[in-house]
């Protein structure tokens, strides 16, 4: 009977340990969510500020930097 007591305890220790890796891993997707759009956004803005840049090189009749690649 202590067998399978012990059983079941390691059973219920295993089912609370799976439970709290789901909640981490829930959290590490939402956290990986919200880095994928601030990255995105922050490619918009280099976007812009390198168009501007472009811009106002072409205005003032001088060669434009090269671009950030990657």
């Amino acid at each position: 009977m202590g067998d399978a007591l012990k059983a079941f305890q390691s059973v219920l220790l295993m089912r609370e340990d799976i439970r709290s890796l789901k909640e981490a891993s829930l959290e590490q997707s939402e956290r990986l969510t919200k880095l994928a759009e601030a990255h995105a956004a922050l490619r918009d803005r280099v976007s812009r500020l390198e168009g501007i840049i472009e811009g106002a090189a072409m205005a003032s009749g001088r060669a434009a930097s090269p671009r950030i690649e990657g």
